[in-house]
């Protein structure tokens, strides 16, 4: 991998602003040496080789095999560990078991990959399979800012060709019902992003109805919309986890509805598989050791909260002593924790790249590339293109 600086386009706002991505900056270029000002940022890119992308491909459909792998000897192995591990409540287990032996599609997810390029070694830190960003900046953004500048090279990117067949093989099962894509309208990132998935439904010939994720309601049979209409099939842009814990989440496992991603991607979105997956394929090249709970490793570790998301609450540590660490609010005295043995990423120019692998139904999908200078790379990290 290489890192190479450019100047970027001079309209480069507007063009982003033009496909849906407005909430690509603070207003400011960010200084030398800091991290903030721009989300996405294109004064920078990657570079890769075709070698790099056929292992980063093979690796994201070899993880994804393997999460399914985990997730159905979770079901039918060992369900007592959806209580014990996962804290699930007893409906949602069952909902979940019920979700996932009939086999409720999935649409997509996003792997945290550490690439390793010295050694060619590709990790797994994570894997953001409920409610995954960045579709828009993988599939639309940095595709144009190739064709803009690298129009000779490629991408590794069939995001936005994946999603819309995916959607074409969804299109049989919701048989002329609507779906209803709900987010947070007061969130630019997340309201984006369910236009998009919204548009590519419609372009698979499914009606498409945007929704407040504050007007879904229950009328005592089943869930609505503002209007009172029925809700049949449901994105949302709302974490499993979250809903368990509504007034309304129980009446999920009614069935009245089908809702992508389906519940046992809460599994999955949920760290605690992490530990799952290295006791069930121990020394995958792929995997890094991880236990449940706060424990003490061998070499330097990173223990984070089952359900944290956006790199809060994240500590490093060496020999027991934190190292490098992050605040936030997803660590309360309850929280559930996983220790992970530590990755290396590549690192040039001072600035650390992360990689998130996409997986569309069970189809690797392309990457993109966040960059901080720090150790631990937050939701402020800023995006940046690539090509190969």
């Amino acid at each position: 991998m290489e890192r190479i600086e450019s100047p970027p386009r001079p309209d480069w706002q507007e063009k982003l602003e033009q496909i849906g991505l407005t909430y690509h900056s603070g207003g400011a270029e960010p200084e030398p040496g800091a991290d903030g000002g721009l989300w996405w940022h294109e004064g920078a890119h990657w570079r890769l080789t075709s070698a790099e992308v056929d292992l980063l491909d093979d690796v994201t459909v070899e993880l994804h095999a393997r999460c399914l792998d985990a997730v159905d000897h979770l079901v039918n192995r060992e369900p007592d560990l959806l209580r014990e591990a996962f804290g699930l409540p007893d409906w949602f287990a069952d909902y979940v078991r019920r979700s996932w032996q009939r086999g409720d599609p999935s649409l997509m997810g996003r792997f945290d990959l550490a690439f390793d390029d010295t050694a060619g070694v590709v990790k797994m830190l994570e894997y953001n399979a409920d409610t995954p960003t960045l579709a828009i900046e993988t599939a639309v953004a940095q595709w144009f800012w190739l064709q803009d500048r690298h129009p000779q090279a490629d991408q590794f990117n069939s995001l936005h060709e994946k999603l819309l067949e995916r959607f074409k093989e969804l299109a049989p099962l919701v048989d002329g019902r609507p779906i209803h894509f709900a987010a947070f309208e007061d969130s630019a990132e997340e309201w984006a992003h369910a236009t998009y998935y919204r548009d590519l439904a419609g372009q698979a010939g499914i009606q498409a109805l945007p929704i407040d994720i504050n007007e879904v309601g229950w009328n005592g049979t089943f869930f609505v919309d503002g209007a009172g209409a029925k809700i049949d099939f449901l994105h949302k842009l709302y974490p499993w986890e979250w809903a368990i814990r509504d007034a309304f989440g129980p009446y999920l496992a009614n069935d009245t509805c089908g809702v992508l991603e389906p519940p046992w991607k809460a599994l999955l979105s949920d760290k605690a598989i992490l530990a799952v997956l290295w006791k069930l394929f121990p020394g995958h090249p792929n995997l890094l050791e991880t236990v449940h709970g706060k424990a003490v490793l061998a070499g330097e570790y990173v223990q984070k909260p089952c359900l944290g998301r956006e790199g809060a609450n994240i500590a490093m540590l060496r020999d027991g002593h934190a190292f490098a660490s992050t605040g936030g609010t997803y660590a309360p005295e309850d929280a559930r924790f996983v220790t992970q043995a530590m990755a290396r990423l590549p690192r040039r120019d001072g600035w650390n790249a992360l990689i998130g692998s996409w997986i569309v139904g069970e189809a690797s999908a392309g990457i993109i590339i966040r960059e901080s200078q720090e150790t631990i790379l937050r939701d402020t990290s800023r995006v940046v293109p690539h090509y190969f």
